[in-house]
């Protein structure tokens, strides 16, 4: 059946239906004035219900004429209920206002009613949600928005240089998450992603974050894991005027470093023409500059086990090692600035404004241990020694700029029993790498080698390799790299409400535009030859802090600034370098996806089914540059060969969730939905660079390339969950999730498909090594999440302030590869993810112990065939600390402490005895006071 027919199937169908003319609405509020969302007003008789928003506004409409009951529930609080009069084609107005919790509520500071809120949006919702209110944000010490997500079940975290970056939900990779901020998509300021790099939006300029597991037909049907839309604040979320000012300085214990952290949020309502309190403002500005650092060991390429000493007896070990120092500078400036205006009557409108720049100055001291340059005299199980082998000493002086900008606009009118909204989008994210140098000194014919495995490899060195005299100046790479990712959308659905004797709910039709443009420019220069041929000597440091071994010699920044400044007009360009370098990554990519929805929600007394259909048609352009190497039909230099891709595809995409009531505590729900997810831009991009070069009278071709002729991922998703709310404002949940994936992306020779005329002509090939990323074969994910939130208030004494959040994620997926035969562990899935926090809350004193674990998951493949290879990163545990003072109701102290046990992070090829990377961070301890009015 075409789109439209079904559209015009069910607009018939419900307007033969009863259709009532009356409306009522209001807004509910708690005991202290403020407004509460996630409150479920129903009318009884009729069957009709709503939800209060963020403002604890509320509206139903479809009601015939006459007195009707109207009662509210809340967790948390007592039913409410009130009779209210409606008439034909007239609005009647109905306000609640809660006075007394139910008996077993207790209330200290923020939390109960933080909770209270969270848990009332969840179990009002249509499908299977998670929801995070700001000031549950604010109770643990997380720095930024990814940190705190990883508290909701199924939501794991990861990290960048101790730092949560990116989240993933229920096993499934970030890159297949949909991210929103105010229901606008966010680009990837990164050149390869589409995941959203989370730690760039500072979690002050939050109102809320909601996870939703199941997805419904007006969502954005790619997102396999789920999806993630930050919600910033409105001035009507709570009356009158707010100000909240905040002041922190934290400690880094590996660098001795501190960071100052501010921020200010105001909100109010002003009079606008003849109408009161119409026009709400609310404006948050977030500054953070954080000093800290990092040191790891990491083993490049792997573990070999044919290496060869010069006894000619073979031996497992490291072609190359490396010692890694990071100084880093992260500064995060965040600005949001949100516009209402609602003059009464059934029309509002809105301007959502939200600006994050985040930069990040890395100074990285590398040790390069180069044993494969030299011969193996030693090699054994754990240990092995090198003559005349290299040592690389290298200074990475890297200013990398991230900005994301979100602007919507939009609206909602409302006349009898229909309902209009209405937006419009633009999203903004770039990422630039002005200047960055990495600059290489080269030290030949040393000792060096390593005494034993596991960890962290105990590396030694002879002592030629502290006298800098001895170490050329090789490289000096200079870059300016920019990506930029825009997308512009258009949004309008329109509802209509419907009671018709046993059938209740609404029919919902819509349509949303995406135009989106991603391009990536990569600007290299490589200099090889320099004036005075230099050495170390002139740019030499005695020594770098470094805990986990012996160093050596560092290098000055200062230095390296001075000398590039003073002699680059002197330097000899690498010609061939610098074009191969500068434009196989290069590239532009149009995405435009128009999609269509019919959504409709039908109450069947305590059963409610919200099922519909979407469809979306996608237009993908790709171009970019080729580099080829044609040593065998040219002069072997580079030839940068343009490629271009075009594409079009459909997707219909069914959903279904059900919701049923035992009754107002006890919830069991139900949903089938298909999702499809577009690779990701790194595998779509169509450059890459192609070798082909004559060995011994054969004509050999290898080539590392990306896929735009990819098609999406597709997924069947089956959820069950049973949810009891406790009125006391506590939960008890499990769910079950099974997804079947198929077109996984996976990356393959495909050699034996490739028409190699493409790359070479006419030339005859004789061997050849085509990778690149194709759509494999099929994996399933089925995993069980448990939650448990409660205030312990039945306990005796002090233990009645004790509060407990827990929740355990256990997922299991297997993928099927086309170079492998047997199944291998979902890419990125931890097949455990753990949470925990004790609270304990007085009047005057808060305090969170949060425990976050995830176990052992696999990254990626090293090498196609051989598992040994495989990266795995090893289970990672943290405890995290927040403590809260109420000097009184304005004023409040807190002391935050991160990584209390010094968790390092750690990743091993194949079996844990065998480093890939291991890294340390340090701790964390925060001093910081909040003033609220």
């Amino acid at each position: 059946m075409r789109f439209s027919t079904l559209v015009g199937s069910a607009f018939l169908l419900f307007g033969l239906s009863a259709w009532g003319d009356g409306r009522v609405e209001g807004q509910v509020a708690g005991d202290g004035g403020g407004y509460l969302e996630g409150a479920i007003v129903r009318l009884p008789e009729l069957k009709l219900e709503a939800v209060t928003a963020a403002d604890g506004g509320y509206a139903i409409g479809g009601i015939p004429a006459g007195s009707h009951e109207v009662t509210v529930s809340y967790l948390g609080y007592p039913p409410r209920s009130a009779v209210v009069d409606v008439r034909d084609g007239e609005t009647s107005l109905q306000e609640f206002a809660f006075s007394e919790l139910v008996e077993e509520v207790v209330v200290y500071g923020e939390q109960t009613a933080s909770t209270a809120s969270a848990l009332n949006q969840q179990r009002a919702a249509d499908g299977i949600v998670s929801v995070v209110s700001a000031t549950d944000i604010g109770q643990f010490p997380d720095q930024n928005v990814s940190e705190a997500l990883q508290r909701v079940s199924g939501v794991f975290l990861e990290r960048d240089q101790g730092e949560g970056r990116f989240v993933g939900i229920r096993g499934i990779d970030p890159n297949l998450i949909v991210t929103t901020i105010n229901g606008v998509n966010v680009p990837a300021p990164e050149n390869d992603k589409r995941s959203v790099a989370l730690d760039v939006i500072p979690s002050e300029l939050l109102s809320a974050l909601e996870v939703s597991k199941s997805i419904t037909p007006d969502m954005d049907a790619d997102g396999i894991g789920g999806a993630v839309n930050i919600k910033s604040a409105s001035a009507f979320d709570s009356p009158g005027r707010n100000i909240t000012v905040a002041a922190q300085t934290s400690f880094n214990d590996l660098q001795d470093e501190s960071s100052p952290r501010a921020s200010l949020i105001f909100s109010d309502t002003f009079d606008l023409g003849d109408h009161p309190d119409s026009l709400g403002v609310a404006a948050a500005v977030s500054w953070f500059d954080r000093n800290f650092g990092s040191e790891n060991i990491e083993t490049d390429g792997g573990w070999f086990g044919d290496l060869e000493r010069t006894d000619d007896v073979e031996f497992k070990g490291a072609e190359e090692i490396e010692q890694r120092d990071y100084v880093i500078n992260r500064e995060r400036l965040g600005l949001a600035a949100n516009f209402d205006y609602r003059p009464g009557g059934n029309a509002s409108w809105y301007v959502r404004t939200l600006f994050s720049s985040f930069s990040d100055q890395e100074y990285r001291t590398r040790n390069e241990f180069k044993f494969d340059k030299g011969d193996a005299v030693e090699g054994g199980d754990g240990f092995a020694t090198w003559s005349d082998a290299t040592l690389e000493k290298e200074l990475k002086d890297r200013y990398e700029a991230q900005q994301i900008l979100s602007i919507s606009a939009g609206g909602t009118q409302a006349f009898d029993a229909w309902t209009l909204n209405y937006r419009v989008g633009y999203s903004k994210a770039d990422e630039s790498e002005p200047n960055r140098r990495d600059t290489e000194f080269k030290i030949k014919k040393v000792r060096i080698g390593y005494s034993n495995h596991g960890e962290r490899p105990a590396l030694f060195a002879d002592p030629a390799t502290l006298d800098p005299q001895g170490y050329e100046l090789s490289e000096v790479v200079i870059e300016d790299n920019a990506t930029e990712d825009v997308e512009r959308s258009f949004k309008i659905d329109l509802r209509r409400d419907f009671d018709a004797e046993k059938l209740h709910g609404y029919l919902e039709v819509g349509t949303k535009l995406r135009r989106r443009e991603k391009t990536n420019d990569i600007g290299i220069r490589v200099f090889d030859g320099f004036p005075g041929d230099p050495t170390l000597a002139d740019f030499a440091l005695d020594g770098v802090d470094y805990v986990q071994g012996a160093f050596g010699l560092g290098v000055s920044e200062d230095a390296i600034d001075r000398f590039i400044a003073a002699n680059l007009g002197g330097f000899e360009l690498n010609d061939k370098d610098t074009l191969a370098a500068s434009t196989g990554g290069d590239y532009e990519m149009d995405e435009n996806v128009d999609a269509l929805f019919v959504k409709n929600r039908l109450d069947f007394d305590k059963l409610r089914v919200v099922y519909g259909l979407r469809y979306e048609r996608t237009a993908f352009d790709a171009s970019g540059l080729r580099v080829i190497y044609d040593d065998v039909g040219a002069d072997g230099d580079p030839a940068p060969t343009p490629v271009s891709f075009s594409d079009n595809y459909a997707s219909v995409l069914p959903s279904a969730n059900l919701r049923y009531a035992v009754n107002d505590n006890l919830l069991i729900r139900a949903a089938f939905y298909q999702t499809m997810a577009r690779p990701k831009f790194g595998d779509l991009a169509p450059g890459g660079e192609v070798e082909f070069e004559e060995d011994d009278g054969e004509n050999i071709l290898k080539a590392q390339i990306g896929n735009p002729g990819l098609d999406p991922l597709q997924a069947r998703n089956f959820d069950l969950s049973i949810e009891y709310y406790r009125q006391d404002v506590g939960l008890l949940s499990a769910s079950f999730y099974y997804k079947t994936l198929e077109d996984f992306v996976v990356l393959a020779d495909t050699a034996k498909i490739t028409d190699f005329t493409q790359f070479v002509g006419g030339s005859r090939v004789d061997k050849a090594e085509v990778i690149q990323p194709i759509n494999g074969d099929n994996a399933n994910v089925l995993g069980v999440e448990l939650a448990w939130v409660q205030h312990l208030s039945a306990l005796p004494g002090l233990l009645s302030n004790l509060l407990v959040s827990a929740n355990a994620t256990f997922t299991d997926g297997e993928a099927t590869l086309p170079f492998r035969d047997e199944k291998i562990a979902m890419p990125r899935q931890a097949d455990r993810v753990l949470n925990f926090a004790l609270g304990y809350e007085t009047d005057r004193f808060s305090s969170r112990l949060a425990f976050a674990h995830k176990s052992e998951r696999l990254l990626g493949l090293e090498e196609l065939d051989d598992p040994a290879f495989d990266v795995f990163q090893d289970a990672h545990t943290q405890i995290d600390l927040g403590l809260k003072y109420y000097v009184n109701g304005k004023w409040e102290l807190t002391v935050d402490a991160n990584n209390l046990t010094d968790e390092p992070y750690y990743a091993y090829f194949g079996d844990r005895r065998y480093n890939a990377q291991y890294e340390i961070y340090g701790r964390t301890i925060a001093l910081g006071v909040r003033y609220q009015h």
